[in-house]
């Protein structure tokens, strides 16, 4: 992936996660039971469009599964933790850190 990919990824990424960190607590404590499945929708949406996005990097999927040296079958585990309600919001933090990161590391090799 070149920067400018990882940086595109980074932007709809948090877009999502911003979405998410808004939705969730409605989602969880919503004033009544149409508007806690209205904030639901709006939370399953941004994890699928998450989903989409890193599956199209598989680049992007290896450094969120946590790398070369992860099995596969730990490789799984993660995935689907961050496809859960519970632990996308977290994940998805530490996740674009990692982006944040790479895409340092990237520009500091570009000079």
């Amino acid at each position: 992936m070149t920067i400018e990919d990882w940086k595109k990824l980074y932007g709809i990424l948090e877009n999502e996660h911003s979405t998410f960190l808004l939705e969730y607590p409605i989602m969880r404590r919503g004033k009544n039971k149409k508007v806690r499945a209205d904030a639901e929708r709006k939370v399953d949406s941004n994890i699928r469009i998450s989903s989409m996005w890193i599956k199209e990097y598989p680049e992007a999927v290896n450094l969120l599964t946590g790398g070369d040296e992860t099995s596969d079958y730990s490789r799984a585990i993660i995935w689907d933790e961050f496809l859960s309600t519970n632990y996308f919001g977290r994940d998805m933090s530490e996740f674009l850190e990692k982006i944040k990161e790479k895409i340092d590391l990237l520009g500091q090799e570009d000079k």
